[in-house]
């Protein structure tokens, strides 16, 4: 096959999927496959785009919602590094606390939301607090993992050179290995982030969970298309911009 076709190949073919996942949508929509105006026509979802860019709804939305998803995402992220480093690297602080964290990690973050309602009432605070709790673990569990998985040769190394103190050996030797494993986690919670997000913003946070939640209680199901897809978006560009982070911080990988 040519280069030229080839390099085309995976373009057209997933332009052909939309194409297909379209058309399969619209045939759902003229038959009925779901209770009559539970689906909405595909086509008319960018009436509904401009019609939630013009009531003044859709960016507020957005921006309500990263208030509380980057703040969730940093906490959540920060706690995770730094218990699962801890977890690896000290067998006192593993052996205190594990029994606790299998207790606690069971709970889905959802689970959270009444005391996220009864500590920080209806709010910023009350979501990031949800979301923090499920970006946690990803990183708690991706950073442990990656900590234990540092070949100990790398340790009894730099112990011969005269680095064998514990913050001296945590820089120069467990976080440059555990590397990969940590920033990994870091970009699955980019996205558990928002999962978890719209799931609390069902319950009442302003954001664009609670515009769908909205629009769907008056049937306009293709405004909920709309917010889905903006959450889409926002969720490609900011998977993208991490990946160029994590590409230019593991530039040492061959």
């Amino acid at each position: 096959m040519p280069a030229a076709a080839s390099s085309l190949r995976r373009p057209a073919l997933g332009v052909a999927g939309v194409v297909a996942f379209i058309a399969l949508w619209k045939l759902a929509y003229v038959f009925n496959w779901a209770p009559r105006g539970t689906i909405p026509d595909p086509f008319s979802i960018p009436a509904a785009l401009l019609s939630e860019w013009q009531g003044g709804r859709l960016l507020p939305a957005i921006g309500s919602s990263l208030i509380h998803y980057i703040w969730g995402l940093g906490v959540g992220t920060a706690l995770g590094f730094g218990v699962g480093l801890m977890a690896a690297s000290s067998r006192l602080f593993d052996d205190v606390h594990y029994m606790l964290a299998r207790v606690l990690r069971p709970i889905p973050p959802l689970a959270w939301v009444i005391f996220a309602i009864a500590w920080f009432q209806v709010s910023h605070a009350g979501a990031a607090f949800v979301i923090s709790i499920g970006v946690f673990w990803v990183n708690y569990f991706a950073t442990a993992s990656g900590v234990r998985d540092v070949d100990p040769r790398y340790y009894e190394l730099a112990r011969a050179f005269g680095h064998g103190g514990f913050l001296k050996r945590i820089t120069s030797i467990t976080l440059p290995g555990a590397m990969p494993s940590i920033l990994s986690g870091m970009r699955t919670g980019v996205g558990q982030a928002w999962m978890t997000l719209i799931a609390a913003e069902l319950l009442g946070v302003p954001g664009m969970g609670q515009e769908m939640n909205s629009a769907a209680g008056v049937g306009a199901y293709d405004s909920v298309v709309v917010y889905m897809l903006a959450i889409s978006l926002i969720y490609t560009l900011s998977d993208g911009l991490f990946a160029l982070v994590e590409n230019r911080a593991l530039r040492w990988r061959p």
